[in-house]
């Protein structure tokens, strides 16, 4: 019997040990730069007028709720290893962490967090699952997908950068009404669209019947975000129900 295709299998198999272990390797330097950056956001965070904004305003509206939060489900973070987007995706990342650090304070207990988005690759679930993150997983962008078994009276929703087609489905199609969540300011996303456009009707629809019920609080600050991150305005919005409605209305 010939040695040949013996020895073939062996170098077949030492070249695929090699390409394994530099792919090992190579998600390691991913993950270590990943940690690096974030630990640098986070630092920058905590010293920007931004952070102190949002802490304030979400303490606010679980002040005026009789509902706590108990999960962060967090929608459309995207792969953090995009490099064109890949500071802006990791400054979002040191958001949702700060949200789940403020809700610690606020309940003195431990909140659970999930995010899900259909970009995420293998690194990134990896490299979220360190920070205590679950993955969850849908079809597409526009599916809630796995997060639609998660969405609870409790559950705080982070969607910055959201498609508008899923937060369609988010506030008109979720079998429990959304609470509370952090995302776009559709105040001001209604000035991006010009009038008449296919956009802008889609935006005063979720306007109309989707956010008719949440109370908008909107949340800017300098110190963290830079031009180059192609951010845009997020606002803190809360549920108010049928009675504090017409209280409101009342004081009007």
């Amino acid at each position: 019997m010939s040695s040949a295709p013996v020895s073939e299998a062996v170098q077949a198999f030492a070249q695929l040990t090699r390409n394994r272990k530099s792919k090992v390797k190579s998600s390691s330097r991913e993950w270590q730069y990943l940690s690096a950056m974030l630990q640098d956001h986070q630092a920058l965070f905590e010293q920007s007028q931004l952070s102190q904004n949002i802490s304030r305003q979400l303490k606010v509206t679980l002040k005026n709720s009789s509902t706590s939060v108990t999960t962060i489900l967090s929608l459309g973070l995207g792969s953090l290893q995009v490099t064109r987007e890949q500071t802006r995706r990791l400054k979002q990342l040191t958001i949702l962490l700060s949200l789940r650090d403020t809700l610690r304070q606020v309940s003195g207990k431990q909140i659970g967090i999930y995010a899900q988005d259909p970009t995420f690759t293998r690194t990134d679930e990896t490299f979220l699952n360190s920070l205590g993150i679950s993955i969850l997983r849908t079809p597409s962008g526009s599916d809630l997908g796995e997060a639609a078994a998660i969405i609870c009276p409790s559950t705080l929703i982070y969607s910055p950068f959201l498609t508008l087609e899923a937060y369609e489905q988010l506030l008109f199609n979720a079998a429990t009404p959304v609470q509370f969540f952090v995302g776009d300011d559709f105040n001001a996303l209604l000035k991006k669209w010009p009038k008449h456009s296919a956009e802008r009707a889609q935006v005063e629809r979720v306007m109309k019947s989707g956010l008719s019920r949440y109370r908008r609080r909107a949340v800017d600050g300098e110190g963290f975000w830079k031009e180059q991150d192609g951010t845009f305005p997020m606002a803190v919005y809360g549920w108010v129900d049928g009675g504090e409605r017409r209280r409101e209305k009342a004081k009007i």
